[in-house]
């Protein structure tokens, strides 16, 4: 059987020693930090999304601003799953573009770029939280 934190630990070690530890903080953070507000606020939103896409969505805001690797997207998508079962990094890539098409559809300040082969970054303004909508919902419905 193969090592199910194979791929993690290689994002981990790929990132400059110096940048290890608060990288893999990072990993920890969008894979153990309970979201239920993030879900709420998409759907709220509006955004049709599989829930493996709403994790990648998660994993991009988390680290707003800054490249999120194939290898992370993927890990974040396929929470839960064997390694063993992972599809493709093709999945990576469609699960993107379904983001896109969804955030463009309901005209929301984020944009998500391309870095070729090594990732992609979710650009949105600071006052712009996935989050808010629920709790907009909330109050609204008080």
């Amino acid at each position: 059987m193969s090592d199910p934190f194979a791929p993690i630990r290689a994002e981990v070690m790929a990132q400059p020693p110096a940048e290890r530890v608060e990288y893999m903080l990072d990993l920890l953070a969008y894979y153990l930090e309970p979201v239920p507000h993030f879900y709420e606020g998409c759907h709220h939103l509006g955004l049709n999304l599989a829930n493996a896409e709403i994790r990648m969505l998660h994993a991009l805001d988390a680290k707003r601003g800054r490249y999120v690797s194939l290898n992370g997207l993927l890990s974040a998508r396929c929470l839960g799953v064997s390694p063993d079962d992972w599809p493709s990094n093709d999945r990576v890539v469609s699960g993107i573009a379904e983001i896109r098409k969804s955030l463009a559809r309901l005209g929301l300040p984020v944009t998500i770029t391309t870095w070729r082969r090594v990732g992609y970054c979710l650009e949105a303004p600071a006052s712009f939280q996935f989050e808010f909508a629920a709790i907009q919902a909330q109050v609204g419905a008080a």
